[in-house]
Parts: C-alpha cells; sequence; structure tokens
C-alpha cells in the first residue's frame, strides 16, 4: 500500500537517512511516494485548486475584503 511506502520515508528522514536511500526503482510510483513522505508534502502549493465555491464568486466579491468599494 503507498501509505505504508509514504511512512517509511517519513521514517527514514526521522531517523537521519539521506534522501538518495530510497529502495524503490526509479521512475515508479513507489519511490514517488517514499519521497513525498521523505519530502513532507503531497503536491507543491501551484498545483492547488481552490475550492470550487471560492471560485464561483465574482472577482468583486472576492476582493472586498481588500478594496470595499468593489462590493
Amino acid at each position: 500500500m503507498l501509505m505504508d511506502v509514504i511512512m517509511q520515508g517519513s521514517r527514514a528522514r526521522a531517523l537521519g537517512r539521506p534522501r538518495d536511500a530510497c529502495p524503490h526503482p526509479a521512475d515508479s510510483r513507489e519511490r514517488r511516494a517514499w519521497y513525498e513522505g521523505y519530502d513532507g508534502s503531497t503536491w507543491d502549493f501551484a498545483e492547488r485548486v481552490p475550492h470550487p465555491a471560492v471560485t464561483a464568486r465574482s472577482p468583486a466579491t472576492r476582493n472586498g475584503a481588500v478594496e470595499p468599494t468593489l462590493v
């Protein structure tokens, strides 16, 4: 299971093992999962998608807190 592999990567970092100590083959999903556990993140912030409730609002509604004249 990939969650086990993620936990193995996290445990390796906690024990001070180097990042290149990953035991899984290159270009495998297990290796990527191990690195996710080691690095402590699952994706980059740039890849995050906002919640649909936030994107459904008009720009004036979203900016209302910053520029109250737009509301």
